[in-house]
């Protein structure tokens, strides 16, 4: 059939006088991340305590903080998050350096740093990384669990020398 009137041919009615309304954009929202390093050498961590990572070098939105006290990274928002960790160290005796990821209580370990991934000229660079869903209000610490006491050396040259580093980013919202 066709609509002279308007100059329009249809079969099945007629059409709309306008084109329906687009959709609005979807906001795209970043995720929170936030990273930390250790820029200084550490002579005798002892086993069980916290690598002492000492500056954020990056963060992205309010989902995540770091304490320097405790030496915690506190998750504000719950969600997915992915921990992604390296610390190059120096065993203090012959044990094989270890490093974990575990909550500030230390009841939950999410990850340990496994077989040294790259020896280094002054120790074995450690590296581990970790996904959980987390609530809110969840803090989370790197760990010698070496069974002794390791050293910390600085690799790299000013301004790209690290000792450690710890980077956190929320992948998913619950």
């Amino acid at each position: 059939m066709i609509d002279a009137s308007l100059g329009r041919a249809g079969c099945c009615g007629s059409l709309p006088p306008f084109p329906p309304r687009p959709l609005p954009p979807a906001v795209p929202s970043e995720p929170d991340a936030i990273q930390i390093r250790l820029a200084t050498a550490q002579t005798g961590l002892a086993n069980g305590a916290a690598v002492p990572l000492s500056g954020v070098v990056r963060q992205i939105g309010n989902g995540l903080s770091y304490d320097t006290a405790n030496r915690a990274v506190t998750v504000n928002e719950p969600g997915v998050y992915q921990f992604c960790w390296f610390v190059l160290a120096q065993p203090a005796a012959a044990a094989d350096p270890v490093i974990a990821l575990q909550s500030l209580e230390g009841q939950t370990v999410l990850g340990y740093s496994g077989v040294p991934a790259a020896a280094a000229e002054n120790g074995a660079l450690l590296s581990g990384s970790a996904v959980a869903a987390l609530p809110a209000g969840s803090a989370w610490v790197l760990v010698n669990a070496s069974g002794e006491a390791i050293d910390i050396p600085v690799a790299g040259t000013a301004p790209a020398s690290f000792a450690a580093s710890l980077t956190v980013t929320q992948i998913g919202r619950r």
